[in-house]
């Protein structure tokens, strides 16, 4: 008795069995994955809301976030083509980040041997032809090609100097102050770089923002490179009397009552543990923010942490930010918005595209591609508003 072999029809059947079978798997896995991101986002922006809330409890308001750009792309009309998105979303999100969430502050001198390292692995790869889908623009390419430089090149301080008085960072971008730098205390996180941007002579965006602090103990004003030394202290003794005095300054100690909300939410490169809490996120506690990235991961990333001195966006004045922030469940940093005398605020994931609107411009003041654009981009958002 001969066997009989698949007909052509009933191969064709079994195929088009399997392939709708894999696109129901596939619907069934990226539903799972979306409710994940999704339960995700709303956890970490109820554990955010809880740390909001204790921060007006402590100070009366929610935190006064300095704006760090302009809340209006009006003046910017001229120029964005709405027909192109990419173009168009560049300039919306600079809007949506004029409040930005995380903190961010110079890396210490001891890390500017690795940010080289990267630097050039970056450059290599970009001239390699081998990541086009990675840098497939002209401005990547640019970017990889001049490399960027570290807090311990001497370059760097150069291009810095002239700007040592500036003290808004749309002039030199040398610390962020966003929510997050109300959120946690902001002396153990922000003072791990070298002590000349907080010392004597050093740089206006730190010493005009922040008071000088006193010594809990005697009330006597405390200086800079003291608190520094503190901090420093504390990465190797958590019990040494110096940081237990840092522990108790009033702005420090209050953030002790929230802190245990951001407990391993937040992407930091250091991994920081204020209190005793552990805010750095099970991502990244066994890696830095930039280890164990393929390129296709780690280019994005750094053109993100990419700032220029002059703020013309030359490419051969670059340089990298450490960073402390908290993102929603498809990995993208939140957003914020609170007015004077910020007894309100709203708080926002772009969702699954990743890119939103700001709440703050009425939709009926749109039109066109404008209002479509608006409605296209926030119609998967997941907003929180404090009342």
């Amino acid at each position: 008795m001969t066997k009989r072999g698949f007909t052509l029809i009933e191969l064709m059947i079994v195929i088009a069995v399997l392939v709708t079978l894999m696109a129901i798997s596939f619907r069934i896995m990226s539903s799972v994955s979306d409710t994940e991101a999704r339960t995700m986002t709303i956890t970490r922006m109820q554990r955010l809301e809880n740390c909001l809330s204790g921060f007006h409890a402590a100070f009366g308001c929610y935190p006064p976030v300095k704006l760090h750009g302009n809340r209006s792309f009006r003046d910017q009309e001229e120029t964005i083509n709405w027909g192109n998105e990419s173009e168009a979303w560049r300039w919306v999100r600079a809007v949506c980040r004029s409040q930005p969430i995380g903190c961010r502050f110079p890396f210490p001198e001891g890390m500017s041997g690795y940010i080289r390292e990267l630097s050039d692995l970056i450059a290599q790869a970009a001239s390699s032809g081998e990541y086009e889908g990675v840098f497939n623009s002209q401005d990547m390419k640019e970017w990889a090609a001049a490399g960027f430089s570290s807090a311990g090149d001497s370059a760097i301080e150069d291009r810095l100097s002239s700007k040592r008085d500036e003290v808004l960072w749309s002039e030199i971008k040398l610390f962020q102050y966003g929510v997050m730098s109300y959120l946690l205390p902001r002396y153990f996180v922000m003072m791990g770089g070298s002590s000349k941007y907080f010392e004597a002579g050093g740089y206006a965006q730190w010493t005009k923002n922040n008071q000088k602090p006193s010594d809990p103990f005697t009330g006597d004003t405390t200086e800079w490179t003291t608190l520094y030394r503190w901090a420093d202290e504390m990465r190797n003794d958590s019990k040494n009397e110096n940081v237990v005095k840092l522990q108790m300054m009033p702005s420090q100690s209050a953030c002790a009552r929230w802190l245990p909300n951001l407990e391993g939410i937040c992407r930091c490169d250091t991994d920081l543990h204020p209190f005793g809490i552990h805010i750095k996120s099970g991502y990244w506690r066994d890696r830095g923010i930039f280890d164990s990235m393929a390129i296709e991961d780690l280019a994005p990333a750094l053109h993100e942490a990419c700032f220029t001195p002059d703020g013309n966006g030359s490419y051969r004045d670059q340089y990298i930010l450490d960073e402390v922030t908290v993102q929603d469940g498809w990995g993208h940093e939140f957003y914020y918005y609170s007015r004077s005398p910020y007894q309100s605020y709203t708080l926002w994931s772009a969702g699954p595209d990743g890119k939103t609107f700001p709440p703050w411009i009425a939709r009926d003041k749109l039109s066109g591609l404008e209002l479509d654009m608006a409605a296209k981009w926030t119609k998967d958002d997941i907003a929180h508003m404090s009342n």
